[in-house]
């Protein structure tokens, strides 16, 4: 495997808080598909996964290399196991790699473009 971009983004959970009480705020719906929302908001707490799904995205913007696409056209969905994957415009990212983690106070994730 030949790596061609690598991105990755860190997060402080903490700034997440406020919108886990609030599924329809603007910021949410402006940066996140509804696959998005509902997998975060399936979870007790969404804030850990609202941060981990952002960083993901955020590192996929840094593989990309160009400021012409909207966070909002990334997105990470789960497969059947619960992988996540990396879908832009609705098709997706087969050449792609996304990994997420989260402790208690901070989200990562790493983003790999074949």
């Amino acid at each position: 495997m030949k790596l061609r971009e690598l991105g990755i983004d860190i997060l402080e959970i903490k700034r997440f808080d406020s919108f886990g009480k609030n599924r329809n705020s603007r910021f949410l719906l402006n940066n996140y598909g509804k696959k998005e929302l509902n997998y975060c908001f399936s979870f007790k707490n969404p804030a850990p996964h609202l941060a981990g799904v952002f960083a993901a995205k955020e590192a996929v913007f840094k593989t990309l290399g160009r400021n012409n696409i909207l966070l909002s056209l990334i997105e990470i969905r789960r497969n059947k196991s619960g992988k996540p994957e990396v879908w832009i415009k609705g098709h997706r990212q087969k050449s792609m790699s996304v990994s997420i983690s989260h402790t208690a106070k901070i989200a990562a994730a790493i983003a790999i473009k074949q």
